[in-house]
């Protein structure tokens, strides 16, 4: 599968970085990823982007909207679409585990998040349609053991997912495309409720939005991840703002 790369004009050293240590991956597209403050938010309004009063940083608003162009691409090619962020790295054996866990997944499935942040909950249902649950990781174990991340095979099978945060890697089809933005757009200052969770959350970057979606789509994450991120916050893109 052809995968997406979500990386700045700017930001030579990352790519740099990602394709180095991806360099197992057999297909990397790179769409121009796009400079929130470059954007005119009054004409995003006007075309259904978003709401005012929007409380998305220009960093985050750009991110947010090169995701939903590759989305976009998903709805208009009729053909699922695979993206990544520039600080993704995936699993040694990807393509072909992928493509396995793919398989297992009914033919109407929306989405499947190949990764999640380690620094935040993951929230499941186990098995699927019965329990709900909650999974707590060590964001600093993970980064000790990147090496050892990028060297194993494991075996992989599809979660159903309730709420998670961080979209390193995700698959996404074309009528999970479309009912993603839906759900999403136009983007606007709301409040997330994690339905029998007791979690409310506000809407401060495109992946606290996504929370909305996944309950209502055929939404699932790969266990373990194919793919994570060291998620280092002092230089995320999501957070700077330039």
């Amino acid at each position: 599968m052809q995968i997406h790369v979500i990386n700045l004009e700017r930001d030579h050293e990352r790519l740099k970085r990602f394709l180095a240590g991806n360099a197992h991956l057999p297909a990397i597209v790179r769409p121009p990823a796009i400079e929130g403050r470059k954007l005119d938010r009054d004409l995003l309004e006007k075309t259904g982007y978003i709401s005012k009063p929007l409380s998305y940083n220009n960093a985050a608003l750009g991110n947010a909207y090169s995701h939903v162009e590759l989305w976009c691409k998903a709805v208009e090619s009729g053909e699922s679409v695979t993206i990544a962020e520039d600080d993704a790295i995936f699993a040694p054996n990807f393509s072909s585990a992928s493509a396995e866990v793919l398989c297992k997944l009914d033919a109407d499935w929306d989405i499947i998040l190949w990764g999640w942040n380690f620094d935040a909950f993951l929230w499941l249902e186990i098995p699927e349609g019965v329990s709900t649950c909650k999974l707590q990781f060590d964001q600093t174990e993970l980064r000790k053991n990147i090496e050892v991340f990028r060297s194993r095979e494991f075996s992989y099978n599809p979660l159903r997912l309730r709420h998670s945060f961080g979209l390193m890697a995700y698959t996404i089809s074309p009528t999970g495309a479309k009912s993603m933005m839906e759900i999403c757009l136009p983007l606007r200052d709301t409040l997330i409720e994690f339905d029998g969770f007791g979690v409310v959350i506000e809407n401060k970057t495109i992946d606290a939005i996504m929370n909305r979606a996944y309950p209502r789509l055929k939404a699932y994450v790969c266990m373990p991840p194919l793919a994570v991120s060291e998620n280092w916050h002092e230089t995320s893109n999501t957070r700077l703002d330039p």
